[in-house]
């Protein structure tokens, strides 16, 4: 018996090892001294336990019934000990499916020192063992046995999940490694997958030219700051290159390229550690800087910063010179970044004439040629200009390709500053709405209009029609009904056509439906719809507006070899010949095949640089009086 017992128990480890596909030699040597002193109180108690058993039973001294007996005996001790072996495996797999849970709920795992997740994760699910990061996998320590997972690969470092037993926790079963195999096979994929997005999102997030970060990024970099940065004081400072695009024309686009690149070098080699840089468009950068402490070292750097990237560039081609304005921003404690991000969506939109970006007035500056620290505010500009009625309106000639005689006029408004730079149209139209002197903005380019066309009709007497591009806010002011009701009394032998752009479009149909009826009603007045093609809000002023007319925005021209592009213009095309009154204007025309194609479709008026450039009132008036309101027969020509 007292053999017997140890044997059998033996056997039952042995097939316990089996099952659980641990081999035997390996089990052996991972006996815990826990392990072998329960074994032996069991061993000891059935031996103990067995003859008690047979007293009790009295059965006597018949050998057979004695060896029956004790065999029932050995039977149910080694039921009893596969039972607590099969219990104990199936309390590890628990454990190790636990683990393996806990590693998955933390997906997808951080980029910043992920193994530390995973190791948190495992032990919390496991007991009386340990699990960490090694950088070798042959640890040794007396008392203790190690396993470890496949080598873990970051680049500069490998390294392994190593779990940690003592003796008396030994042995480790096949439950364990594949906790140690999954979970750094987990860990792995989780690097290769954070490597390639933080590669993609830096190829996305980096202007490929110049290596600084682009627009996107640079937005959201300001958006995080506004959280996070929300008592501190950030600055952005723009640095734009002047006349770039005439150095493209004279030099080519790979010099103009160069150019930038060099720029873009130089301001990064002063870059503090506190600033980032990013190209905002074509031609400008921006740096932002956090944490300042004194403006006028923002100021300061931003001087050294343009001192350096004005040096000439050298290039195949020779020696370029380089010119830098620069404008600053700041934050402050009233609007915090309000001020930063209305800038920062303003400086994507360049001025026409000098590359220079058209701005949101808050705190943007327009930048002097020469001396860095002569600022202009570009809001000041446009208010003294409405305030004065200093702006000044240019005329692009609209034709019809089929007689080639000019129909009608079309308003472009400029304003100048100081320095002889032109604010963009699109920055006029919104910062006028801004500052809420729309309805005096579009009132002063009507009455330019009517005097210029008054001189206009003494050449061109069938010239007279004339139309303006409105914001919506000259909708709802009734002295703009009553001056434009009083001039088409005063100017019966002219049509006004009144353009409305997309947010024009919202507020006639939200807001003042009522107005527009009355402007629709007046006797010379038409309604348009400017830049079709390019908004869904067409669709409901086409349903809801009394519209005379629609010009299809230029990019839709150009686009007009796509299948979408020509479907759309041909569907409007058909509304306008159900409804005679109604009439269609293609815009941006630069090309002999977009006028065939116009033609080809129905389409008769036109409008772009083949036909005419813009002019203002002289010039237009010495064409009227060299050429009339035809086009000369040398004309339409290829553009240049």
């Amino acid at each position: 018996m007292t053999v017997a017992v140890p044997i059998i128990r033996l056997i039952c480890d042995i097939v316990t090892f089996f099952f659980a596909q641990i081999p035997i030699r390996e089990a052996m040597h991972e006996y815990s001294l826990s392990h072998v002193l329960a074994m032996a109180l069991a061993d000891l108690m059935a031996i103990v336990w067995i003859p008690e058993i047979l007293q009790f039973a009295n059965i006597g001294s018949d050998a057979a019934t004695v060896l029956s007996v004790f065999m029932l005996a050995l039977i149910a001790y080694s039921l009893l000990l596969m039972t607590v072996d099969t219990m104990s495996q199936l309390a590890r797999s628990r454990s190790a499916l636990k683990c393996i849970a806990n590693v998955s709920d933390a997906l997808p795992l951080p980029n910043q020192v992920p193994e530390e997740t995973v190791v948190r994760r495992i032990n919390r699910g496991l007991a009386h063992m340990r699990c960490f990061v090694s950088d070798a996998n042959n640890l040794d320590k007396r008392g203790y046995s190690y396993r470890y997972s496949a080598p873990i690969s970051t680049g500069s470092r490998q390294y392994y999940l190593a779990m940690e037993r003592s003796i008396l926790n030994r042995p480790f079963m096949s439950t364990d490694e594949t906790i140690l195999l999954t979970c750094g096979g987990v860990l792995a994929e989780s690097l290769r997958v954070n490597k390639e997005v933080t590669l993609l999102r830096t190829q996305a997030e980096t202007d490929t030219l110049t290596g600084a970060l682009t627009y996107r990024a640079f937005i959201g970099h300001l958006k995080s700051l506004q959280t996070e940065n929300v008592h501190n004081l950030v600055a952005v400072v723009y640095f734009g290159v002047e006349h770039l695009r005439t150095v493209n024309e004279h030099y080519g686009r790979k010099i103009g390229n160069a150019v930038l690149r060099s720029v873009g070098m130089r301001l990064g080699q002063l870059l503090p550690e506190n600033a980032t840089l990013s190209r905002v468009n074509g031609a400008e950068f921006a740096m932002i800087v956090t944490d300042v402490t004194s403006t006028s070292d923002v100021e300061e750097l931003a001087t050294r910063m343009r001192n350096l990237a004005v040096m000439p560039v050298y290039t195949e081609e020779g020696e370029v010179s380089v010119e830098v304005s620069s404008s600053i921003s700041f934050s402050n404690a009233t609007d915090g970044f309000a001020v930063l991000l209305a800038d920062a969506s303003a400086h994507i939109y360049e001025s026409e004439s000098s590359n220079l970006p058209a701005v949101d007035g808050t705190t943007a500056m327009l930048a002097a040629q020469n001396d860095s620290n002569d600022y202009v505010n570009a809001s000041d500009v446009l208010r003294h200009a409405i305030e004065d009625n200093t702006i000044s309106v240019l005329y692009q000639p609209i034709f019809d390709v089929n007689t080639k005689h000019i129909t009608s006029l079309d308003t472009i408004v400029r304003v100048h500053d100081e320095k002889g730079r032109t604010l963009a149209p699109y920055f006029v139209t919104a910062e006028a709405h801004r500052l809420n002197m729309s309805v005096q903005l579009t009132l002063d380019v009507l009455e330019t209009c009517v005097k210029d066309m008054t001189a206009f009709r003494k050449v061109a007497p069938e010239l007279d029609i004339v139309d303006i591009c409105m914001n919506g806010s000259e909708l709802g002011a009734s002295i703009f009904h009553e001056r434009l009701e009083q001039l088409t009394h005063e100017q019966p032998q002219l049509r006004f056509g009144l353009q409305l752009g997309s947010h024009a479009i919202h507020v006639a149909h939200d807001e003042v439906d009522d107005e527009v009826a009355d402007l629709a009603a007046l006797p010379n007045v038409e309604l348009g719809l400017t830049n079709a093609g390019t908004t869904y809000s067409e669709v409901a002023a086409f349903a809801h507006l009394p519209l005379d007319f629609a010009r299809f925005d230029k990019t839709v021209v150009r686009d007009f070899h796509t299948p979408r592009a020509k479907q759309i213009m041909q569907r409007t095309l058909e509304i306008s010949r159900d409804n005679d009154a109604f009439h269609v204007v293609f815009d941006g025309v630069e090309t002999l095949e977009q006028v065939e194609f116009i033609r080809s479709i129905g389409g008769t008026l036109a409008e772009g640089t083949l036909l005419s450039n813009a002019m203002n009132a002289n010039e237009f008036l010495m064409r009227l009086e060299t050429m009339g309101t035809s086009l000369p027969e040398a004309a339409p020509r290829q553009a240049e």
